[in-house]
């Protein structure tokens, strides 16, 4: 009698164990997941070694929108992840004179940049480009130091596994990231 309830139990713990694993897999293939900033390319509004939620699910909808901080494969270097914000949308032609950054030949606004006296870079002009279907032109807030669509170009769709959506260390800084 004892060995059959032990057995029993043995059994409902493996299933419990079982069901929470394909649950976290998925959660973390599907849903969202952990990610630790690597870098000052998107300073001030993320730190380096700060970590943060990213949103897999978003994406799923195919809602990338301008001005959202994503998390991608770096094109050049396909096995390092980066964090950048969406400057260009597919279609736009986008073009960068003396820092400015120009869609379709008008100024954008870049309010997360208001305030902020980042250095300037090399990389403060750039000719008209049109940004093909399914890519995405990506920059870091830290214009000088980041490495970002400048260098290799508008980013394929496929590329992009996560947005941004919440700080959860430094305990300091915690909060809804926009």
């Amino acid at each position: 009698m004892k060995n059959q309830k032990l057995s029993q139990y043995t059994k409902y713990i493996m299933i419990n164990i079982l069901v929470a694993a394909t649950a976290t897999i998925l959660l973390v293939n599907y849903v969202a997941a952990a990610y630790k900033i690597r870098g000052d390319s998107m300073n001030s509004v993320l730190k380096d070694q700060e970590r943060v939620i990213i949103s897999r699910l978003g994406l799923k909808t195919g809602a990338i929108n301008r001005f959202d901080i994503v998390v991608l494969y770096k094109p050049n270097e396909p096995g390092k992840s980066i964090i950048k914000r969406v400057i260009g949308l597919p279609g736009e032609i986008i073009e960068i004179k003396d820092g400015e950054v120009f869609i379709d030949n008008k100024k954008l606004e870049q309010p997360f940049l208001a305030g902020k006296d980042f250095p300037t870079s090399g990389k403060d002009n750039m000719n008209p480009l049109l940004i093909q279907q399914d890519h995405y032109f990506v920059m870091g807030d830290n214009r000088a130091v980041s490495q970002d669509s400048r260098n290799f170009g508008p980013v394929p769709a496929k590329y992009i596994f996560g947005k941004t959506i919440f700080r959860y260390w430094p305990l300091s800084r915690l909060g809804k990231i926009e």
